[in-house]
């Protein structure tokens, strides 16, 4: 696509992108940032748009993939506790996070050897899905897929040291 005829389709994209940033739910000025992000995306990459026709509805998946980044990293956020957010709280919360803290070390260390290498990799390494599947020797999807067993057999144990509290 010329830079001509993405000036001539930019405000059909952009509220493409910006019917699907508010059908997540996002408040008017989120979806807006995220409109903003994928025009800013697709102008990037408008040489490569092939197809006239289709540019509204890669502005669409492109918002719904934008979207999808900010709900979860607005997920992560809620679930971080930083040093100084447990030095704030009483002891006794630190204490019970220390233990906590303690508690899935010792259960990661337990899950089957690829599925733990994998977790502590990914978790604690901070390690990217493809880095892994390349140091492991084994397909990102595969990586994917013990990752996401790794995680649900901590869940449940978690869930099971709850109730028995």
């Amino acid at each position: 696509m010329t830079p001509k005829e993405f000036e001539h389709r930019v405000m059909e994209m952009r509220s493409q992108a910006l019917s699907a940033a508010r059908q997540f739910g996002l408040s008017t000025e989120e979806a807006e940032d995220v409109a903003q992000d994928v025009m800013l995306r697709l102008w990037v990459m408008h040489e490569r748009i092939r197809a006239k026709d289709t540019a509204g509805w890669l502005a669409r998946i492109a918002a719904r993939h934008a979207c999808i980044d900010r709900l979860r990293m607005r997920h992560r956020e809620q679930f971080e506790l930083s040093e100084a957010d447990i030095e704030r709280g009483t002891p006794y919360d630190a204490l019970e996070y220390k233990e906590l803290e303690q508690w899935f070390f010792q259960e990661i260390e337990q899950l089957p050897t690829t599925c733990g290498i994998i977790l502590r990799m990914r978790q604690l390494e901070h390690r990217d899905i493809n880095e892994i599947a390349t140091l492991i020797g084994i397909t990102p999807e595969s990586v994917s897929s013990l990752l996401s067993r790794a995680r649900r057999q901590l869940i449940e144990k978690y869930e099971k040291r709850k109730k028995s509290e």
